[in-house]
């Protein structure tokens, strides 16, 4: 059984099975018109990825309003998914024909990342069938079928924790990480925490051997990073900014409603102009610009932030921690795909436990083994949620874009449990039989 189960044409048909979920969702929200353009275009976060990814096809600007001006709405979004967007408009304008192309870009990096899985010690043909679930992580799942930037930021994050385990000491190799580090952040900014997390793991385990190599790297990613602020300050002369919307996610994150009605569903609907009336002076200052009234935002939270208690402060990052860990959702969501992302959740929380158990056991970590790697891994997302969810904000979406990368690491690190299960069962039934 073991030896058909290891044979390419069986693992070729796991694949096949387990894109029809994916088939199924997309013919679904077909057959519910939710490609047409009136829908796509309606409004929401999609429907500004669309416009922004339309007007740079167009008029080869990164712009939102149909011309070729350059406009401080515009980044609000982070430049990678726009410009990759914009690619797919170069071969159809149909909304439904763009999600087919995302959904081939997406399986053709997805494979991309099982030829690395492969290349793991100790993955075995008949271990490595069982990364497939990885095809029907249900937030991927969701997303990718959406004009949304999550489920590309998975397969960007899962990505890099690979290269991280299978690259970190390697001269060839080794440049994939930073570079993949600077286009996960520039996809979605949320990673941020994480990425700088990982990368500091990554100095720490090279800095004595090659310190040449971790400091080229280092100025290499300042270097690439800089570069999208730059452009925003030549554009717009409003300083230095990745985003246009960071004042408002950090008012978002912190204000007078946080303890009383933050969850993590719809954290990201909370109003960001609760904090606009601890600003000093506020009707002589302009609020007809995006980024001024970014600024704000940005004043008037710290304002707010100033006036809080000792107790206050640390209860609404209680309270934002204890919802990002929350498995289940805080508010009902209906669907399949909504409670069965539930069990995988949980599967996250006990690897977190997991990664916890193993630093506080064994303190050192053999940088040489691929099993410590992958624990530094989820030791990063773990800081990089934790992170962000004080910072800002985080929620369901947000950390779905460490969905792929928590379901590896679950796998990688739980396979002997798992076969050892499955033989102990197989035995048994003999026995009873």
């Amino acid at each position: 059984m073991t030896k058909y189960l290891s044979k390419p044409s069986f693992i070729a048909i796991a694949f096949l099975c387990v894109l029809l979920p994916k088939i199924y969702f997309l013919v679904l929200s077909y057959n519910n018109k939710l490609y047409t353009p009136e829908k796509v275009y309606a409004g929401g976060d999609g429907s500004h990825y669309l416009k922004i990814a339309k007007n740079i096809n167009t008029f080869g600007v990164f712009s939102d309003n149909n011309s070729g001006t350059s406009t401080e709405s515009a980044t609000w979004r982070p430049p990678l998914w726009p410009y990759v967007l914009a690619s797919g408009f170069y071969i159809t304008n149909n909304p439904f024909g763009l999600i087919i192309a995302k959904s081939i870009l997406e399986l053709m990096l997805l494979i991309f990342a099982f030829s690395l899985i492969k290349r793991l010690e100790n993955i075995k043909p008949i271990h490595f069938l069982i990364f497939v679930i990885l095809f029907i992580e249900p937030y991927y799942l969701k997303y990718s079928t959406l004009f949304l930037s999550e489920s590309l930021t998975s397969i960007l994050v899962l990505l890099l924790a690979l290269s991280f385990v299978l690259f970190s000491e390697s001269k060839k190799y080794s440049i994939i990480i930073p570079l993949l580090s600077v286009i996960t952040i520039l996809c979605h900014p949320v990673s941020v925490f994480f990425v700088l997390a990982l990368l500091v793991m990554y100095g720490l385990t090279n800095l004595k051997k090659h310190p040449i190599r971790v400091l080229t790297h280092a100025m290499l990613i300042v270097g690439l990073m800089v570069l999208w602020p730059l452009r925003n300050l030549q554009t717009f002369n409003q300083g230095l900014y990745l985003t246009a919307s960071q004042g408002a996610t950090f008012s978002k994150g912190w204000n007078e409603n946080v303890i009383t009605n933050y969850t993590n569903v719809d954290g990201d609907l909370a109003d960001e102009g609760l904090n606009l009336k601890y600003v000093e002076n506020l009707e002589g200052k302009a609020k007809n610009s995006t980024l001024e009234l970014g600024k704000l935002y940005k004043e008037g939270t710290i304002n707010y932030i100033k006036n809080l208690s000792f107790k206050d402060f640390f209860k609404i990052i209680f309270i934002k921690l204890k919802s990002n860990f929350n498995p289940f959702p805080e508010k009902p969501k209906e669907g399949g795909l909504e409670s069965l992302a539930i069990v995988f959740r949980l599967l996250y929380v006990v690897l977190f436990s997991q990664c916890l158990f193993r630093i506080f056991k064994y303190r050192r970590f053999k940088i040489i083994s691929e099993k410590d790697k992958v624990y530094l891994v989820v030791f990063s997302i773990l800081i990089g949620q934790i992170f962000m969810a004080a910072y800002i904000y985080t929620g369901l979406r947000f950390n779905a874009i460490y969905g792929l990368a928590l379901l590896f690491s679950f796998i990688y690190i739980n396979t002997d449990f798992l076969f050892n299960v499955k033989e102990k069962f197989i035995t048994t039934s003999k026995d009873i039989l």
